[in-house]
C-alpha cells in the first residue's frame, strides 16, 4: 500500500511558509463567484495553520476503522450536542485521509465543526469546500454558502441529495473524533520513506501486509483489531432449558429425544467478531 505525497500535509504542518504550494488547487466552478469564495475558506485554513495547532499526525483511515464508526454512530448521536460542545472545549482538530483519494482537515471549535474537504488527483490537492456545522437543539445544522451548495460543478443531484451529502460527512467526522476518544482502538505509527510491515492488522484489507509513506512524515494507522475479537472473561449464569438432543438406539439409529438442561455458569468465551467484507474504492 502507498500512501503518496498530499500537498494539504505538507502545508498545513509546514507554518513556516505562508505561501500557497502550487501543489493546492481550487476545484472548478459553474458559479465564478465561487472561485472567490473558495479562496476565502482557504484563506481563512491558512489563518488557523499560521497559529500552529495541535493537528497531531494525519491519520489514515482503515475499513476496520470505518466499520467500528459505523456500529457506534447510533449511540453517540443521542450526545452528539453534548459532544459538540465538549470537542470544541478541547479544541479537538486533525487530519484525515479516507478512501477515494480524499483528505479532510477538521477542528471543532465554539461549539462547531469546521471542515475543509479536498480530493487528491495526480499530485494535487483539489479543495472542493467547506463547512460549519453546528446543532439547534438535537438537529443538525450543516452550514454551507448558498452560492457554493447551489454550484453544478461542485455538486450533483438535487438539493436535497446535496445537503445529505454534506450531512453525511459531518456524520462521518464526528463518529471518527468520538470513537478515537472513546472507544479503545489500535494505532500504527507509519514513519516516512520506507516499507513497513503490519502484522496481520490493519493491512489484511489490501494485497500486501506492508505500507510505505511518501507524505514527508509520519503517519498514524487507525485500525480496530481489538473489534474482531470479542473476549468476555466473566462469569456467564445460564438458565435451565429444553432443547432437543441427538441420541442413538441399540440399533445405531439417530434420533432426537427433548431433555431439560439444568442450570449453569458458563465462564466467559473468546469469539471472532462479526465484520462484513468491504472493499475500498
Amino acid at each position: 500500500m502507498l500512501i503518496k505525497e498530499r500537498p494539504i500535509i505538507s502545508w498545513l504542518m509546514n507554518s513556516d511558509s505562508n505561501i500557497l504550494p502550487n501543489g493546492i488547487l481550487l476545484a472548478g466552478v459553474a458559479n465564478p463567484i465561487n472561485h472567490q469564495l473558495l479562496n476565502d475558506h482557504l484563506a481563512e485554513l491558512n489563518n488557523i495553520r499560521i497559529h500552529e495547532p495541535e493537528w497531531g499526525l494525519p491519520e489514515l483511515l482503515m475499513p476496520s476503522f470505518e466499520e467500528v464508526m459505523k456500529k457506534s454512530a447510533p449511540s453517540f448521536e443521542k450526545v452528539m450536542p453534548q459532544l459538540f460542545h465538549e470537542f470544541s472545549e478541547n479544541e479537538e482538530c486533525g487530519i484525515l485521509l479516507c478512501k477515494g483519494n480524499v483528505s479532510i482537515v477538521y477542528g471543532f471549535g465554539g461549539d462547531k465543526l469546521h471542515i475543509w474537504y479536498f480530493t487528491e488527483q495526480n499530485g494535487k490537492s483539489i479543495f472542493n469546500f467547506y463547512t460549519s456545522n453546528d446543532f439547534v437543539g438535537d438537529q443538525l445544522r450543516v452550514g454551507i454558502l448558498n452560492p457554493i451548495i447551489n454550484d453544478n460543478a461542485l455538486f450533483k443531484g438535487s438539493l436535497e441529495d446535496r445537503q445529505g451529502a454534506l450531512a453525511s460527512v459531518v456524520n462521518f467526522i464526528s463518529a471518527y473524533v468520538a470513537v478515537k476518544r472513546y472507544v479503545k482502538v489500535e494505532t500504527v505509527i507509519i514513519p516516512q520513506g520506507k516499507f513497513t510491515a503490519v502484522e496481520g492488522t490493519p493491512l489484511e484489507y489490501v494485497d500486501k501486509k506492508k505500507v510505505i509513506n511518501q507524505t514527508g512524515q509520519e503517519v498514524i494507522v487507525m485500525d480496530s483489531k481489538w473489534f474482531r475479537k470479542i473476549v468476555n472473561d466473566n462469569d456467564i449464569y445460564v438458565r435451565g432449558f429444553w432443547r432437543m438432543q441427538n441420541k442413538k438406539n441399540p440399533e445405531g439409529e439417530w434420533y432426537k429425544e427433548l431433555i431439560f438442561v439444568d442450570s449453569f455458569v458458563r465462564h466467559g468465551y473468546h469469539r471472532n467478531a462479526k465484520i462484513e467484507n468491504e472493499t475500498e474504492d
